[in-house]
């Protein structure tokens, strides 16, 4: 591999990104779910045009309106779904969205179920909401990670009538994308519990080629009824920094209960979040099928230098996004994994355990940069893995 060090341009270009701050100069940053891969040309036009109108004051309503039926119009054009903008919320992101339905339709003696290894910030949202927090591990198969199905009605028994399942499809980090006989015999067990599900859905349009994201509210009008969705243009387009999600409601009893909160906790979008997104899901797909074009390549590098270990790290190709959990239990490093790459290859990756607890021997790549500063990623770990 190069040994050159192609960061440089990088990192002198994101100089507000934590991703590149977090750590000293000579780490190079592989962890905070955002991309090196710039934003849709057409965001970065309308953006520029309203800074230089000085257009920042406080966004009409009609801008949230128009936010919410695009991201409709998108996820009937990309996911073959109809989603009421009537039943949508503008919400600062979808982090305040899942602590919003936490806090609103779950029961107080009620569990939260989630799989794990997880998303961090669904630990404390349950923590922080005051909810027993349940969790059912992902088990490794010959393929990638699959559900325990058994293990997850117990769960659900155990979270009790009015608990939820916050759901992470596509999943984060082992990048499944559940299938429709998954997402299905889910559903049943919720029903059949009374559980309701908090879909996060961040990670939708990041799939890659043979792998379909099945919203789970599509499912039927009965698991509708008990379902909230969460997405943003923040993955798929780049957008995090502009703090703009969208909060769906299957239905307008769902909807009525939120309403409940006060206005004055929800806080507001930002005109740029608003207007960005809005952007992004109308004009935004070309250069996202060009993003995902490198990705795969990525994801292909990624792979091929798992297989050129020789067992020392292990993976399962991602099926959906731009991360990779990966397994370092035959080659175990002190005092963990992430720790180990840090100090020894001067990488920063995602720690394992921050997932769940049993994961120190794990961690999460974020493959989301250019093939240069990817190739360079690999091979200082490899060094580290082979010194």
């Amino acid at each position: 591999m190069n040994s050159q060090n192609p960061t440089s341009a990088t990192r002198a270009r994101r100089i507000y990104s934590v991703k590149w701050l977090e750590y000293d100069a000579d780490v190079i940053p592989a962890w905070v779910a955002d991309t090196d891969l710039g934003i849709p040309p057409s965001v970065k036009v309308a953006l520029d045009d309203v800074i230089a109108r000085e257009e920042v004051g406080y966004p009409p309503y009609s801008l949230t309106l128009d936010y919410l039926a695009a991201f409709s119009e998108w996820q009937k054009s990309n996911h073959g779904v109809d989603m009421d903008p009537s039943l949508m919320m503008a919400l600062s992101d979808v982090i305040q969205g899942f602590n919003l339905a936490i806090s609103t339709l779950v029961a107080k003696d009620s569990g939260v179920v989630f799989f794990t290894p997880s998303y961090p910030p669904f630990f404390s949202a349950v923590e922080g909401n005051n909810r027993r927090l349940l969790t059912s591990d992902l088990v490794a198969g010959d393929n990638g990670y699959e559900i325990d199905f058994d293990d997850l009605e117990e769960k659900f028994v155990a979270a009790g009538p009015g608990g939820a399942l916050l759901l992470c499809n596509p999943h984060n980090p082992t990048g499944r994308v559940f299938s429709h006989s998954e997402l299905t015999a889910i559903a049943e067990v919720a029903i059949r519990n009374q559980i309701w599900v908090i879909s996060d859905e961040i990670h939708a349009d990041l799939c890659y080629s043979g792998f379909t994201h099945i919203p789970f509210v599509s499912l039927s009008d009965e698991i509708a009824s008990r379902t909230v969705t969460l997405s943003s243009a923040s993955k798929s387009f780049n957008l995090a920094g502009l703090h703009c999600a969208v909060l769906h409601a299957g239905d307008s009893r769902i909807r009525k209960a939120l309403q409940a909160i006060p206005e004055g906790l929800l806080g507001h979008p930002s005109s740029l979040g608003l207007l960005g997104g809005a952007i992004s899901f109308r004009e935004g797909r070309q250069w996202l099928d060009s993003t995902l074009e490198t990705l795969r390549s990525n994801r292909e590098a990624v792979m091929n230098w798992v297989a050129s270990t020789d067992g020392l790290v292990r993976a399962f190709s991602p099926e959906a996004t731009y991360l990779a959990w990966l397994d370092f239990t035959e080659s175990p490093r002190t005092p963990t994994a992430q720790r180990f790459v840090l100090d020894k290859a001067a990488v920063a990756l995602n720690p394992g355990e921050s997932f769940a607890s049993w994961a120190g021997q794990f961690a999460r790549l974020n493959f989301g940069t250019t093939p240069e500063v990817l190739e360079m990623i690999l091979s200082r770990i490899d060094g580290a893995l082979r010194s």
